[in-house]
């Protein structure tokens, strides 16, 4: 129903109303539920597919690389303020 509809309805009886009542309610019930799942879905991080062996080594390359860096880091660090 559009607005121009809606406007020329007119209710004759309290059960009209009440029908009328329950269908917006049913409406606006799908409607939250709807923008919910969107909502949800716009924030959702999606996770990449783990491809067995390969994940597994870069994951393990990632994170020693990582490990290393730091290591450096540290003595860069510990030789600056040494003296």
């Amino acid at each position: 129903m559009d607005n121009t509809q809606q406007e020329q309805r007119k209710y004759q009886t309290l059960s009209d109303i009440r029908h009328r009542k329950e269908m917006a309610l049913a409406q606006i019930r799908a409607n939250n539920k709807e923008m919910g799942f969107l909502w949800k879905s716009l924030f959702d991080k999606h996770q990449p597919k783990k491809s067995g062996k390969a994940f597994t080594v870069s994951s393990v390359l990632k994170t020693g690389i990582g490990v290393f860096d730091g290591i450096l880091f540290v003595w860069k660090i510990y030789r600056k303020f040494k003296k």
